[in-house]
């Protein structure tokens, strides 16, 4: 759940919350009477850099600790409320991507668009933190539809040898945004095996395996595609 945005603004306006989110995100947990709260955000720093990543380290504990007041002093429940743990570093949500042979852009994610070569599938929302300051931009997919990803979006453009997956694919920034989340970069990691290991077999280079071949892979092992993509192959064949 999200929100607690009045009490946000009042404590805000107040001067004992100094956040450039605009809500509280709250994540229920397997323990009784505990909660995960998200809702820290570090501007204007580089993730490749050491000293910037020191940075944000201290603010988002220093966030962290405003929260926790916050927490306690303004939302009905949390008096007595505590930080259990932290993340053990600061999770950084972009930095470097390849430009590959496709790149997805945000048109593809929000009009769930569907590729001959797709290896995994999304349908999580555009969800755009301001890289600048506070502000969310959050574009959702028509209701019960996903996006494919191409298995060119995990090829290095004018590179062999090579595949790439997670975060890193080739993706605008606005379509990051959306792939980023663990299940799609963990399905995108599981087509990047399986072309690996496919290649690897028949000792050819990544570009070589036919995408028919990675997808009939991809279903054995259980991979979520769409159910007419295989159909439409056998039938061509």
């Amino acid at each position: 759940m999200h929100g607690l945005w009045d009490l946000v603004r009042e404590a805000t306006q107040a001067g004992q919350l100094r956040l450039p989110r605009e809500d509280i995100l709250f994540f229920a947990t397997p323990h009784e009477e505990e909660v995960s709260v998200n809702s820290t955000r570090v501007t204007r720093v580089l993730g490749t850099d050491v000293w910037d990543l020191s940075f944000a380290e201290w603010t988002s504990r220093r966030q962290m600790r405003q929260i926790a007041e916050f927490l306690r002093r303004y939302v009905p429940g949390f008096e007595q409320s505590y930080v259990a743990q932290s993340g053990v570093q600061v999770g950084v949500r972009e930095t470097r991507r390849v430009l590959g042979d496709y790149q997805l852009t945000a048109d593809d994610v929000l009009a769930a668009r569907k590729f001959d070569d797709a290896i995994a599938r999304g349908a999580y929302p555009i969800d755009i933190h301001s890289p600048t300051g506070s502000g969310t931009v959050l574009k959702r997919l028509p209701p019960g539809e996903a996006y494919d990803i191409p298995l060119r979006s995990l090829m290095p453009r004018s590179t062999e040898g090579l595949i790439v997956a997670g975060r890193c694919i080739s993706g605008t920034h606005e379509a990051h945004s959306s792939y980023r989340v663990m299940p799609i970069v963990m399905a995108t990691g599981q087509a990047a095996g399986a072309c690996a290991a496919l290649a690897a077999r028949r000792g050819v280079m990544p570009r070589e395996v036919a995408v028919g071949e990675v997808q009939r892979e991809l279903v054995r092992q259980g991979a979520s595609l769409r159910p007419d993509l295989l159909r439409a192959k056998e039938a061509a064949a």
